[in-house]
């Protein structure tokens, strides 16, 4: 231990007065006398001590891992245990066996409508609520990714029209022509559910397996979520025609080559739709292939993509009694409806016996452009049953078959191309510290042109019974020329407008009393708003009952 010796302010330092004041109190203590001993000063000069060496700059190196009993915010591996990276809010455990994040996408979207027959329709312009989804998802021990996510509903109206009836009289009361309860009139209807629910083992790129509900794998549009897609909704091809339920419940099997020359997504699924459980003994095949041809060389031409899809799948008619899928626009006007005033009265179209799809798909890159089209035919038999004896009786067996495609134009104006990433692929989140975060957030301009094309007929009866007198059987045709701009802050932010015409050539300018009475043309079943109003209402609308006009707006958030 170091002595404690006071030195004055120039370095004098008081030996003799200390030895003196020492020898003096050792007297008193031992009752002898001490003589006086001379107080001697003496001037030290302290030696001078090299002055320390700076320490050294700290050198910049990638994070290593820390002592197991530091308890900082840092994981094992030297990396943050929460924050935000690589677009995921993420919380994980020191060891990085568990990681959580947390997701959300918000759509809220502005409608409006014009052309003949709008006007006195119930087409109004409004605002609507359409996706409210929270999200949770992460992975376990790194081989197992997992999501749980559900909407709270789309804006809309209970009892639109005040014809809902809850009771026809009291309890223990005969019914009488007054003696009805009717629902409240236009509440407000919100229906929460389910949307994507999986788990998915990750072997490697080349081989997953997701069990669960999720987009099935058929068109490469289906298979883009709703968040990156190009046009505020997905076109006629999937929408309508190829997968109407957009999700599916089953197992798929997906993957691809490191070389990305290949990828596949291929699953065995119910078949039935979103958050519907099998109803029959029945199992759909449905997949998806897709190739890179050009993956190996530099430049924009490695994400050239060519694919196919198809499924295959059979509806049991003693069990399946939900209607076929109906047919909207992109503003979510329906032109085609599965049910219609029959001989027997409000009769349905119903999914049985076998259901086949095919698609081909095509992307090509060039410069700040690119080319999108795909192609897809059904040819699904049905069944017809009146109105309270879907799961009893059928009047008869037919097909809905056809065939629709779109082109579509994409041109990035500025900013970031491909911001929005690759159509086609919607794989699990993964934080990858290796990729770091840009110091200026990316932002994009998108001008999107689009032209759509269905050419489905349907025949009631073509594989057994007879037509009633009153049937949907006819062709459904429609047009559709879109335009899009899509101004892209992050793929995170994201501000739309598109503006769809659609064309439904040759429909006949009759309302019939509902979609497919047999006032109707049966040269095109697809209708148009004017074709929906009372006799008397506008007239002069029937002379372009075949065009609507939609006009749409949408604020997006998805992370």
């Amino acid at each position: 231990m170091r002595s404690f010796r006071p030195e004055g302010p120039t370095g004098v330092r008081y030996d003799g007065y200390w030895r003196t004041t020492a020898l003096a109190v050792a007297g008193v203590l031992l009752g002898a006398p001490v003589a006086a001993q001379p107080v001697t000063l003496q001037l030290v000069t302290p030696p001078l001590e090299p002055l320390p060496s700076p320490a050294p700059a700290p050198v910049a190196s990638e994070p290593g891992p820390i002592a197991p009993g530091d308890h900082s915010s840092l994981a094992l591996d030297g990396f943050p245990m929460a924050g935000w990276h690589n677009g995921l809010f993420f919380l994980r455990d020191r060891n990085d066996h568990f990681r959580l994040y947390v997701q959300a996408r918000m759509n809220v979207d502005a409608y409006t409508y014009f052309g003949p027959g709008v006007a006195p329709s119930s087409l109004k312009p409004t605002i609507v609520l359409r996706r409210i989804r929270p999200e949770l998802g992460g992975e376990l021990f790194k081989h197992w990714n997992w999501m749980l996510a559900g909407d709270f509903g789309t804006t809309a109206l209970d009892n639109p029209k005040g014809a809902n009836e809850l009771a026809a009289s009291s309890a223990g009361v005969a019914p009488t022509a007054t003696s009805g309860k009717f629902a409240p009139v236009q509440a407000p209807a919100v229906k929460a559910g389910p949307t994507d629910v999986w788990v998915n083992f990750h072997a490697n790129d080349v081989f997953n397996l997701m069990i669960g509900q999720y987009n099935g794998p058929f068109t490469m549009e289906n298979r883009t979520s709703e968040k990156y897609g190009n046009f505020m909704e997905r076109s006629i091809v999937s929408r309508d025609l190829g997968i109407p339920a957009n999700k599916e419940i089953g197992l798929m099997a997906w993957g691809e080559l490191e070389s990305r020359h290949l990828g596949y997504q291929i699953g065995a699924f119910l078949g039935d739709g979103q958050n519907r459980p099998n109803v029959d003994a029945g199992l759909d095949g449905i997949g998806r292939v897709f190739v890179h041809p050009f993956a190996s060389l530099p430049g924009q031409l490695k994400d050239l993509q060519v694919g196919g899809s198809f499924r295959y799948g059979r509806r049991d008619p003693s069990s399946v009694a939900y209607d076929v899928a109906g047919m909207t626009t992109q503003g979510n006007f329906q032109f085609w409806g599965p049910t219609y005033a029959g001989d027997k009265g409000l009769t349905h179209v119903i999914p049985a016996g076998g259901q086949l799809g095919a698609g081909a798909e095509l992307r090509v890159p060039v410069d700040r452009f690119d080319l999108q089209s795909e192609i897809v035919y059904v040819n699904n038999g049905t069944r017809e049953a009146v109105d309270g004896f879907q799961t009893t009786n059928a009047e008869r067996f037919g097909a809905l078959s056809g065939y629709s495609y779109y082109v579509q134009l994409a041109v990035w104006a500025m900013g970031k191309r491909n911001i929005n990433g690759l159509p086609g692929y919607e794989i699990p989140p993964t934080l990858d510290f290796s990729r770091t975060d840009p110091d200026d957030p990316p932002h994009a301009l998108q001008i999107l042109v689009k032209w759509e094309q269905l050419a489905v007929k349907y025949a009631g009866a073509s594989r057994s019974g007879t037509p009633g007198v009153k049937k949907l059987d006819g062709d459904i045709k429609a047009n559709v020329f879109s335009l899009g701009a899509n101004y892209w802050f992050t793929k995170h932010l994201r501000l739309s407008v598109n503006y769809v015409v659609d064309m439904f050539p040759g429909a006949k300018a009759v309302k019939p009393a509902i979609a497919g009475d047999a006032k109707q043309d049966a040269k095109q079943r697809a209708i148009g708003p004017a074709q929906t109003l009372n006799p008397g209402q506008d007239d002069h609308a029937h002379d372009g009952a075949g065009v609507l006009h939609e006009l749409l707006f949408r604020t997006a958030v998805g992370f």
